[in-house]
């Protein structure tokens, strides 16, 4: 990381962290227990809240990924950082209790996660006799990881929430968590370009053929609008119906999910709901040869280990690189699916050192320590049992001191001073804000463009 830009990420961390702790007084030996990705910008993070890290769980998308990052986080934190660990393994509610007992050594902790990990042994942590007595609360990042896997076997937070003594926040609909979300898109489809480049020997920008979206929730969007700037315009579908009617509105090219399936060469996936899985005949409307891109990891997107375990996709290992995997359908169809050797997939923007190269993560990270603060303060009275969202007042301070510094003309110091501490962003301001252009933009100097439809039998796709 260049040093200009990590001196600027140090100081909106310290910053922030300064303005969170005068908001909350805590207990000075409070910790945190975090489910983290192992990106670059996560190093500044931690540095910035040292003595309050009890442990870092790297998520293994990213970890493999980013090799290099889970090395600098082991020399900096030692054996605070367990990269061995794994979701299954913190399912194993005896192990996670007792593991949770070594590193909290009898200080007040909070759980902050991506993912759910912690789910499945939240209740034991919760009403165990040691620990129950230390736990301030658990948040949770994602929307998976409060609903739980579609198949039911890997419960969500909002199954277990009814038997905690402690409460659960959700970060996955914050509008900081919507703003990040909007980078994502655009990040996903950079990382797909530079795939592209290296494995294709070609750019976006030259390669001939349809592209589909499947699923436009907010990532879906990102992807949508970071598409569309380039003039192009992918077949999109979504199975929620005001969803559909807005892209209809903004003259978007909306057809059925199967039209997407038929008619695109490079396809985007962004349901988290294993559809694919769920419902494996859709394998048949797949365009041979298609490129697939996983908009989240692909167990829960698109259900890839399921249907290859049963017989719906087999791997094919002599014609996959390590970037992309060749899969043959039961239809005897080939398709290619990105980050996916390992036969579960995930999405592109994970093998950036950085997930994206916008600084709007960093939110996210000081939203994880403000509502583990939150929840050790005396300000705290959320009821255990329920699943609450982020306090507006949090949100809008977290806001504030991003804007100061990355963008500080906008004046949000006189906004303050004037009395208007906690007021609301709307939709057209997360939009507004994932906009912005200047030095901090993702590759804005980068572009590329849809080209027709290649229709040869026999077509290339580069």
């Amino acid at each position: 990381m260049d040093s200009t830009v990590y001196a600027t990420h140090a100081r909106y961390y310290n910053n922030t962290v300064a303005a969170i702790e005068k908001a909350h007084s805590t207990p000075g030996d409070l910790c945190f227990i975090f489910v983290q990705h192992a990106f670059l910008p996560s190093l500044t993070f931690f540095s910035s809240i040292d003595r309050q890290v009890a442990a870092v769980v790297p998520k293994g998308s990213s970890a493999k990924s980013n090799p290099e990052v889970v090395q600098q986080l082991k020399a900096r934190y030692g054996d605070r950082v367990y990269s061995d660990i794994t979701r299954s393994r913190l399912a194993d509610v005896e192990y996670t209790v007792k593991w949770l007992q070594q590193v909290a050594l009898g200080r007040p902790f909070a759980i902050l996660e991506y993912g759910g990990y912690f789910a499945p042994a939240a209740a034991a942590i919760s009403n165990d006799p040691v620990l129950g007595r230390q736990l301030v609360g658990f948040v949770e990042g994602t929307e998976n990881g409060i609903k739980g896997s579609d198949d039911g076997k890997t419960p969500g937070y909002r199954d277990v929430a009814h038997r905690l003594r402690h409460p659960v926040i959700s970060k996955s609909r914050s509008r900081i968590k919507s703003i990040m979300d909007l980078e994502i898109g655009s990040a996903i489809v950079y990382a797909t370009d530079g795939i592209f480049r290296r494995n294709l020997g070609c750019s976006l920008k030259y390669w001939r053929g349809r592209v589909g979206v499947i699923g436009l929730g907010i990532i879906g969007k990102g992807v949508l609008r970071t598409l569309a700037k380039d003039n192009c315009q992918p077949y999109v579908f979504d199975t929620n119906l005001s969803i559909m009617a807005e892209l209809a509105i903004r003259q978007n090219h909306i057809v059925s999910q199967k039209q997407v399936l038929r008619q695109s060469d490079l396809l985007f996936l962004n349901t988290g709901s294993c559809f694919l899985s769920k419902a494996p005949e859709l394998l048949a409307e797949i365009r041979d040869g298609a490129v697939i891109v996983l908009c989240t990891s692909g167990d829960v997107e698109a259900g890839i280990p399921q249907l290859v375990a049963s017989g719906h996709l087999t791997l094919s290992v002599t014609d996959s690189t390590d970037e992309i995997a060749v899969f043959t359908t039961r239809y005897q169809k080939k398709v290619r699916v990105l980050l996916a050797r390992d036969g579960v997939g995930q999405a592109p923007n994970m093998s950036m050192e950085d997930g994206s190269s916008s600084p709007a993560n960093l939110m996210s990270d000081m939203e994880f320590y403000a509502l583990g603060k939150y929840l050790a303060s005396s300000r705290c009275k959320l009821k255990p049992g329920d699943i609450h969202v982020t306090p507006d007042e949090l949100e809008n301070l977290i806001l504030r001191e991003w804007l100061r510094e990355f963008y500080p003309a906008c004046g949000v110091s006189d906004v303050a001073h004037a009395g208007f501490q906690d007021a609301s962003c709307s939709v057209a301001d997360l939009e507004a804000v994932a906009d912005l252009e200047g030095e901090f933009s993702i590759r804005q100097d980068q572009s590329f463009e849809a080209l027709p439809a290649y229709e040869s039998p026999d077509r290339e796709f580069c």
